[in-house]
């Protein structure tokens, strides 16, 4: 599982780092995506780190939709990466309410 661990940096990275690109958002998506297929295979340590990213990127997700609508229609996005419903880290544009979006980006 050392490639787990090393998407899970890589992710823990992006938070680190708040001014990627909206592409850049869409690839740690992504890569989320491919470490929930994994999710039953990580150790206790891995899961728990991912649940921190989990948290923290639900923290961050009004700045991360602002970001990722830059770039594109976010629906359209989440299509074209055959996002599972269970993937909540796709539907940023639904969780994330409107007030604290509009205030994302005016700033």
């Amino acid at each position: 599982m050392d490639r787990a661990r090393e998407l899970i940096e890589y992710l823990s990275q992006a938070l680190r780092h708040p001014e990627v690109s909206g592409f850049e958002l869409l690839e740690f998506l992504d890569v989320r995506s491919r470490l929930a297929v994994q999710e039953p295979l990580l150790s206790q340590s891995e899961r728990s780190q991912l649940e921190t990213f989990d948290r923290q990127l639900l923290q961050a997700a009004p700045s991360w939709l602002a970001r990722m609508l830059e770039i594109g229609d976010v629906v359209e996005m989440r299509q074209r990466a055959r996002a599972l419903p269970s993937h909540w880290w796709w539907y940023l544009d639904e969780i994330t309410p409107t007030k604290q979006l509009a205030s994302t980006i005016a700033d």
